[in-house]
Order: structure tokens, then C-alpha cells, then sequence
């Protein structure tokens, strides 16, 4: 038999009484209750943000610690100290970001660090920074004088100070326009360190002397800039695999030096297959309008040169990588210079680099070996620079000799490593074209792909 109900509320069941009809409800009550719970009408409720910036989790936190290292030591030649720290403080929404850095290798001189605040919690960020960084450089010499005959160490040291300030509006989350204004101060150290031997070679004494004489005069400039930054790029276990990034800045300095620096960098990342990366870069980097005083090129001048051979622009012409065997004739002035290194250094530079990326060790996402503990790279690649000034212009001719400012050319493969996430570690084995006499090498590199 079927029952057949016009009304549903007539269904069966559906008129029941509760069970327990005394029972207290407290979402029934509620719902009976419009106006308890409710703001009285004259206040008025603070936002979201205004309840984040009054609590507690607005202030600055603990984010991280860099690796510390440290390591101080004494010996008959002097006190020294070396390692480094540093940390980083932000809110809770990454609004406001503080870093502070401590670093050191050497002497008590070559202690720097540096801190910097920035404020993005509305559509203009800003930020300031200040710090003061140490660079050492040295040479070694032979000499004699009152005391006798003696190996010399030259330690020159610059000592950058700078104040920065930068302002930074954002057109969207891959692009922004910066300008930023500050002042900076290059002072210099020259130490000789003088070990005297005996006629069998042994240290029997020590001195150091502080060459005032040869020290330039300090440089104190002003610095103003403006940039269009852009980047969309994705960055993969070691390097960026997709996309792109580009700045574009334009920077005027005025004081002891008066000149402007002009940077072009463009990166682009393709990826015609799933495990492959083709990466594209061009950069120039130029400071025009100096005076040939603060142009020179020696290692005393005003401004020291630009240097080409660093891996992160060509590799195969580091700096630790030379010889002078390489310096022998035609690779050298008659005043002893060295041309293979000398083509190197300019107040202009201009690099182009070409690598095909793939992951050989990474995840089963990305990756010909999945095993995500210590993703790899494999590289292959072609590195070309150019470096030249007003008084050695650039001739483009591929010479492998001579004493023109010629580009440089090396190609070859490398391997990155992502060691446990804290550093990423190059590998590379390259041929430096324009060094016949140095051939293929091995070269290594603490740095993230470009």
C-alpha cells in the first residue's frame, strides 16, 4: 500500500515532538537573541590591520641565523681573527625585515659587518641601510734594507663606509621602480710585512710597516640612482629554470670622483623540454665620465678597475688562477705588465653567457635521479666578456695574443651542488680561450646560478 501525502509537512515523522523538550539550546538561544553580542552603536570596530599593529605579533622576531663560524688566533707575526654571523628579524606578515651581519678574515682591520631595515607594509617600500666592509688584497715582493735581505707580504686594504636609503614602488609582484640616495667613503690601508731569512732560507725576524706614503687619499661621494627592476623567474634546487629577470638602473656620483655608473642586466630562462633549461645573459656594468686620474688603471689609482675574471661573469680567468709563465713574451708589456690579466681590467665591462641546465639529481617532479637530499646540476656552457676603459678601447677581433682589449671567450661544463640547503657549490672544468698556455682547468665556485 502506498501512501500518497500532498503536503509535505504531513509526512510521517515530520511533526514529532522532541525527545526532550526541556532540554536547554544554546544555539537556540542565540538565534532567539538579536541584539546580544552586538557593539553598542556609538563605536565603531578596528580593522584587521589595526588589531595586528596593536598586538603583540607586530614586533620583530627571530627568523633565522646564518651558519656562525669563528676563529681567533696569535702567533709571533701578530693577533688575528676571522668567521662571520648574521641574522635576520621580521613581523609576522614580513612587513618589516632587519638584518644585521658580522664578517671578518685577517686582522683585527678586517673586522666589517653591516644592517639594513626595510618597511613594506604599504605600496611604497622603503628602506636604509649602513655598513662597513673591508676588501684585502695582497702581492708578495723581495727586498733588502738596514736589517737585511727579506720576503715582503703587501696587504692593501679599501675600507667602503656607505649610508643608503632607497625608495621602491612596485607596478606589480614581478616589477618596480627604485631610486635611492646615500653616501659612501673608500679609505685605504698599505701594510708591508717584512720576514727576514737567513742563508738558509729561515725566518729570523719580522716587522710590519705601514707605507703611509703610498696610501691614496681617502674618496668621499655622494650617490644617486634610479632603476626599473623586473623579475618573473622560478627558481629551481640550484638556479632559476623558468622565466625571467632584468634591471635597468642609471646611478650619477659626485665628490672626490664625479662620474656615472650605468647597469644593463637581462636574464632569460627557456625550457623546451620538462629537464631542460636554456639560460640566456647579457650585462654591461660601466662607470663613463672620469677623469684619467680617477680612471687609472694601476692597483693605486683612485678607483681600482673592474674585474672581468670572476666566475660569476666568465669562468677560467680567476684571479688565483694566473701564473707568470703566462706573463712571458707576447703576453707581456715591456714594463712587465701582464696582458692575460691585463685585458681583464677595465672601467667597462660587457658579458654574455649561454648554459643548457639539467637536473640530474632532484625530485620525481623535476629531476633525472629523484633523490632530494642533494639535487645536482649538469651545465654545459659558453662565457664571452669584454673589459675596457678610455685609454685601451675595445677592438672586436678574436686574438689569442697581443696587447689589444680583445674579448675573452671560455666554454666547458660544470656541476652545481645544493649541499644540504645551505650553500650552493660550482664545479667546473673550462677552456679559456685567449690563455693558450693554461688550457683546460678545473675551476670551483661558491655561488647560485645566474
Amino acid at each position: 500500500e502506498i501512501l500518497v501525502v500532498e503536503n509535505a509537512e504531513d509526512q510521517l515523522g515530520r511533526k514529532l515532538p522532541p525527545t526532550m523538550p526541556d532540554r536547554f539550546s544554546r544555539i537556540a538561544t542565540y538565534l532567539a537573541d538579536a541584539e546580544t553580542g552586538l557593539l553598542p552603536s556609538n563605536t565603531w570596530p578596528t580593522s584587521a590591520v589595526e588589531q595586528y599593529e596593536l598586538s603583540n605579533e607586530s614586533g620583530l622576531t627571530l627568523d633565522f641565523v646564518g651558519q656562525p663560524t669563528l676563529g681567533v688566533g696569535t702567533d709571533n707575526f701578530g693577533n688575528y681573527v676571522g668567521g662571520g654571523a648574521s641574522a635576520y628579524f621580521s613581523d609576522m606578515l614580513g612587513d618589516r625585515v632587519l638584518g644585521a651581519a658580522l664578517m671578518a678574515q685577517g686582522t683585527f682591520k678586517d673586522i666589517g659587518g653591516e644592517v639594513f631595515y626595510t618597511d613594506l607594509s604599504s605600496r611604497w617600500n622603503w628602506g636604509v641601510g649602513v655598513g662597513r666592509i673591508p676588501y684585502q688584497m695582497g702581492y708578495y715582493t723581495v727586498g733588502s734594507d738596514d736589517s737585511g735581505d727579506y720576503y715582503g707580504l703587501n696587504r692593501f686594504r679599501i675600507f667602503t663606509t656607505s649610508v643608503t636609503g632607497q625608495l621602491a614602488y612596485p607596478f606589480s609582484s614581478s616589477q618596480r621602480f627604485e631610486v635611492s640616495l646615500g653616501a659612501v667613503r673608500y679609505s685605504y690601508d698599505i701594510e708591508l710585512e717584512k720576514y727576514y731569512t737567513n742563508a738558509f732560507g729561515q725566518i729570523i725576524g719580522w716587522e710590519r710597516e705601514s707605507l703611509d706614503a703610498m696610501t691614496p687619499a681617502p674618496l668621499n661621494m655622494a650617490q644617486a640612482s634610479v632603476a626599473l627592476v623586473g623579475d618573473n623567474s622560478i627558481f629551481g634546487f640550484v638556479s632559476p629554470v623558468r622565466g625571467g629577470r632584468y634591471r635597468f638602473s642609471i646611478e650619477q656620483t659626485q665628490g672626490t670622483a664625479s662620474f656615472t655608473t650605468v647597469t644593463a642586466d637581462w636574464r632569460r630562462y627557456f625550457a623546451p623540454t620538462k629537464n631542460l633549461t636554456v639560460g640566456i645573459r647579457t650585462v654591461h656594468y660601466g662607470r663613463y665620465g672620469l677623469s684619467p686620474e680617477e680612471s687609472t688603471s694601476d692597483g693605486f689609482g683612485m678607483l681600482r678597475p673592474l674585474f672581468l675574471g670572476y666566475e660569476t661573469f666568465i669562468r677560467g680567468y680567476a684571479y688565483e688562477s694566473f701564473s707568470a709563465s703566462e706573463c712571458s713574451p707576447p703576453g707581456s708589456n715591456s714594463d712587465g705588465s701582464c696582458m692575460a690579466f691585463n685585458r681583464l681590467q677595465g672601467q667597462q665591462l660587457a658579458v654574455a653567457n649561454l648554459e643548457l641546465r639539467i637536473p640530474l639529481v632532484g625530485v620525481e617532479q623535476y629531476g633525472l635521479i629523484n633523490f632530494q637530499f642533494v639535487p645536482v646540476e649538469l651545465v654545459a656552457f659558453a662565457d664571452a666578456g669584454l673589459a675596457w676603459d678610455s685609454d685601451n678601447p675595445p677592438v672586436l677581433a678574436f686574438s689569442r695574443s697581443g696587447y689589444e682589449r680583445v674579448p675573452v671567450f671560455s666554454t666547458g661544463i660544470s656541476a652545481r651542488f645544493n649541499v644540504l640547503g645551505f650553500l650552493i657549490l660550482e664545479a667546473y672544468y673550462a677552456y679559456p680561450w685567449q690563455r693558450p698556455q693554461k688550457s683546460w682547468h678545473w675551476g670551483f665556485n661558491i655561488a647560485p646560478g645566474w
